[in-house]
């Protein structure tokens, strides 16, 4: 580490002073003909048995073939040639072959050509890792079964089919494990180490075309970080910020000397190669918006522009500006036509999206502008597109074959960028010569979309119902469903499970109760409810998801092509079943990990399978369930989950194809709880998978809310029931009153009786409330009765008991006497003289005086009469004293009995 430390110091001294230090470089293969050029270790290879390695390059490519090979070391002291390191490059990979073990090694970025890459590949412990630009890429648990030697080493093409062309720098072999500070400082320029197997020193032979030169460290560690520069005349201000925005840059505006130089160096290079004199030249701001109000053309930021004397003056006609000199800006109008200078950062990687080819390197370019100023977007293998002699079309060329594959006329803005309609010279994606194709060439990178301009925009805006390209082609060609060429959208989907045996595909249903209505005498329960199913749909695949799982909604015409489950509400009145209809809503979630997608759609595709991604269809229903109630209790029942329940069936297949998910599978109730009747309690949900048919049945517990039976009928009941029971406290010689009360308690306890029985559904047993109301109707027919029984005993006891005197009672004249009768009146004072019988003559009288005196005192006193001396009570007292406490024990035991049923 301390020479490391050390290295470091040095190169930072190295770089105060300003000296520039050159590393020679290799260049294989310059225009791209593949030949077995390479570079020959001078020094015959003597190493020993290697158990550990590394070994690094720093390369540039300009094209790739199949296998672009760029290092071999070989073993021929056995007499047979042996290949015990190989590696080759492509766009996205590193293949290495380390003895007999080769693997493939994927890097996060793709390589760009024409742009130094630093690669290195260490090996030790049973561990290879490897590492792009200092950055570890990829790594793998092996362990050699034989150690690593070599006796030949070639650096560049292994032969003419396994080529390299491009620029190789710093080839080192070190017989060590480097650590992944070591690679980075490597990377970085930041230490510069020979290996101790092979060092870049050499000595090298060059065999074939191999041409050496010397670079900077700073244009091998810093070139990628470079800006650049092309030169185009004749263009609108419009024109050139949409040409070089779709380049993937912008309109510069220099803010400083030091900028304006850089831009004036880079047109004054173009004047010297024979370009057309480019002065003034357009920059990007323009106060369109607001007058007076100078904003940046892509960002919309405001800026202060140096403005030379008396600029601006073109007030509200001249809206653009361009550079007259140093630090002078003026403006003028948008429509004129000026010279552009496009800073675009340096090598933007463009991808030729719509053509079906089978190589990726096929479809990748760089933007070049040659020396007579034509622009040339050059393939990394076999393509370039061009412009033809006269400059009127664009022309796809394969310079290989000598062959146009494609030509575009009328570019818009005069060049090939964005999305743009080609007509096909060859047969190409399965359609004739001649048709035309939409092909997208632009420069956007991983995880944004190109808008028709070749301008970007972030991936995750692309139909989220808002325009964000400027063209606004974001929001045109929405489509989220990739279907394969043979589908069917009446057979249910199927997985299969890692032992190729088929199992039931599991639907997961969530249902949302909203409201219920419960009808107690119709036995039915109608209910508000959203049902959405999820499921997997393994045989499609889904375009460009967002995380907003409301912009994955499909359309009605794609929902009508996608295989949906149908479950039938089985328990209803009439036949219900879900529907996939203008009302419904499906969607997809997004929870898996997209792919990219293939060249083949001209625009920038995220694939989502399936299989990770499922669907949801969201529907909300308004449906009659039937309930069986059990109202033996009734008002104080509880109807358990089994007597009221929603049943739902699969009815798209049967159980071995289909089946309820138990485990997502949910219901919830999120409606108001305090119902007219009951109160909702728990859901609970119970799965019938092994039936023909997959059955879910879903139970609301529902418990009864007894407080209005209670007020309506329970406490009326209860009040008759005590003002039937406190007529047998009335004076007994009132009978017309006591039956008069006790008969209008009964009509309204039948009243009450017939009213519950109307709110009830028909039932062959008897409810609770049956069993009260009927009760108390019992009860007061008794009192009915004891009340007929007194008044008869009283009415017969007076003519067959003795007074309390024990005399007794003359039984009353029948009438009294007419007069014809001879009975005498005496007046007061007489004397009552004997009859023929020898009796007073005026004892009849006195009898019934006596009589109607004792009928008044019965009639009028509220209780029995008892004379002095009296032993014995009247029949009647006893028997309404009895019936007192008779049907009070009565009372009191049946309350007991039926509230501890109740209760319990």
């Amino acid at each position: 580490m301390a020479r490391v430390v050390l290295l470091q110091c040095l190169l930072l001294l190295i770089q105060l002073y300003g000296c520039w230090c050159s590393v020679q470089v290799f260049e294989f293969q310059a225009r791209g003909e593949q030949s077995d050029s390479h570079l020959q270790y001078g020094d015959k290879l003597a190493f020993p048995p290697l158990d550990s390695l590394s070994f690094c390059v720093r390369l540039r490519f300009y094209f790739l073939w199949e296998v672009s090979g760029f290092l071999q070391v070989s073993d021929n002291s056995t007499g047979q040639v042996i290949h015990t390191i190989q590696a080759e490059v492509n766009l996205n990979y590193i293949r290495v072959t380390l003895s007999k073990f080769r693997r493939y090694y994927f890097l996060t970025h793709r390589l760009r050509a024409l742009t130094w890459h630093h690669l290195c590949i260490t090996h030790g412990n049973g561990v290879t890792v490897s590492y792009l630009d200092g950055v570890q890429q990829d790594y793998h648990n092996y362990l050699l079964s034989e150690p690593i030697t070599g006796t030949h080493i070639k650096i560049g093409s292994w032969n003419v089919d396994h080529s390299f062309s491009g620029q190789l720098a710093q080839v080192n072999i070190w017989s060590r494990t480097l650590t992944a500070e070591e690679v980075a400082a490597l990377a970085e320029c930041i230490m510069e180490e020979e290996g101790d197997v092979v060092p870049w020193k050499g000595p090298w032979t060059p065999v074939g075309d191999v041409k050496e030169t010397q670079e900077s460290f700073d244009d091998l560690c810093q070139e990628a970080s470079g800006t650049d520069y092309f030169i185009f005349t004749d263009f609108t201000a419009i024109s050139a910020f949409q040409v070089c925005e779709g380049l993937g840059g912008s309109l510069p505006t220099p803010h400083s000397k030091e900028e304006y130089t850089t831009l004036l160096k880079a047109v004054e290079k173009h004047h010297g190669e024979g370009g057309k004199v480019c002065k003034p030249f357009w920059v990007g701001i323009t106060d369109v918006k607001e007058e007076g109000v100078w904003t940046h053309m892509k960002y919309m930021t405001q800026v202060r522009p140096s403005w030379a004397v008396d600029e601006p003056d073109g007030n509200k006609l001249e809206n653009c500006a361009v550079a007259e000199g140093l630090l002078k800006l003026a403006d003028t109008r948008c429509d004129d036509v000026q010279c552009t200078v496009c800073a675009v950062p340096r090598r933007p990687v463009w991808v030729l999206l719509g053509a079906c080819e089978r190589y990726r390197r096929n479809t990748h370019l760089v933007a070049l502008q040659e020396k007579s100023g034509n622009f040339v977007f050059r393939g990394y293998s076999d393509y370039k597109i061009i412009q033809n002699k006269n400059k009127t079309e664009w022309l796809w060329w394969d310079w290989r074959s000598k062959e146009n594959v494609a030509s575009l006329v009328n570019a818009v803005n005069g060049f090939p960028i964005g999305r743009q309609t080609w007509t096909m010279k060859k047969a190409m994606c399965g359609e004739a010569e001649g048709h035309k194709r939409r092909l997208l060439l632009t420069p956007c990178s991983a995880g944004q979309f190109s808008c028709d301009d070749a301008s970007c925009i972030p991936l995750f805006q692309r139909c989220d119902l808002k325009f964000d390209c400027r063209d606004k082609s974001d929001e045109s060609g929405c489509q989220l469903v990739w279907f394969p060429p043979v589908y069917r959208p009446d057979l249910p989907p199927v997985i299969n499970s890692d032992n190729n045996s088929s199992e039931p595909l599991p639907v997961t249903l969530h249902v949302i109760i909203e409201s219920a209505d419960v009808d107690t005498p119709s036995m039915d329960m109608h209910v508000n409810l959203n049902v959405s199913m999820t499921w997997q749909e393994a045989r499609l695949n889904f375009l460009n998801l967002n995380e907003d799982y409301t912009l994955n909604r499909l359309p009605y015409e794609t929902m009508k092509r996608v295989w949906v489950p149908v479950v039938d509400f089985t328990n209803t009145k009439g036949i219900h079943i879900t529907q996939t209809d203008h009302q419904a809503t499906m969607v997809v979630n997004m929870q898996g990990n997209a792919s990219l997608g293939d060249d083949t759609q001209p625009e920038e595709l995220e694939v989502y399978s399936g299989l990770e991604n499922p669907i949801s269809v969201r529907r909300k229903y308004s449906i009659t369930f039937q309930c069986q109630f059990d109202l033996k209790m009734y008002p104080f029942d509880e109807q358990v989950r089994e007597f009221c329940h929603m049943e739902l069936t699969m009815l798209s297949a049967s159980s071995r194809l289909l089946v309820f998910d138990k485990a997502a599978t949910k219901a919830i109730y999120r409606g108001n709880p305090q119902l007219v009747e009951y109160f909702v309690g728990d859901v609970d949900v119970d799965f019938h998978n092994d039936r023909d048919f997959a059955v879910m049945i879903i139970k609301l517990q529902l418990l009864r809310r007894s407080g209005f039976i209670i007020m309506n009928v329970y406490i009326p009941s209860l009040l008759l029931l005590v003002i039937s029971y406190l007529t047998l406290y009335f004076t007994p010689s009132n009978f017309q009153v006591r039956v008069l009360a006790s008969l209008t308690s009964l009509l309204v306890m039948a009243t009450l009786y017939t009213q519950a029985s109307a709110s009830l559904p028909k039932t062959s047993y008897f409810k609770m409330v049956d069993v009260w109301l009927l009760s108390s109707i019992f009860f007061i027919f008794i009192i009915i009765v004891l009340h007929t029984v007194i008044d008869r005993v009283r009415e017969w006891e007076p003519t067959n008991t003795q007074t309390a005197s024990g005399i007794k009672k003359i039984s009353p004249a029948p009438s009294v006497r007419s007069s014809t009768s001879n009975t005498v009146h005496p007046s007061q004072g007489e004397k009552v003289t004997m009859d023929e019988s020898g009796e007073p003559p005026d004892v009849e009288e006195s009898s019934n005086r006596l009589w109607r005196l004792m009928d008044m005192c019965f009639k009028h006193s509220t209780s029995s009469i008892s004379f002095p001396g009296a032993k014995t009570r009247p029949l009647f007292e006893k028997i309404i004293l009895g019936a007192r406490v008779l049907v009070l024990g009565l009372l009191v035991i049946f309350n007991l009995i039926y509230w501890t049923i109740v209760l319990m």
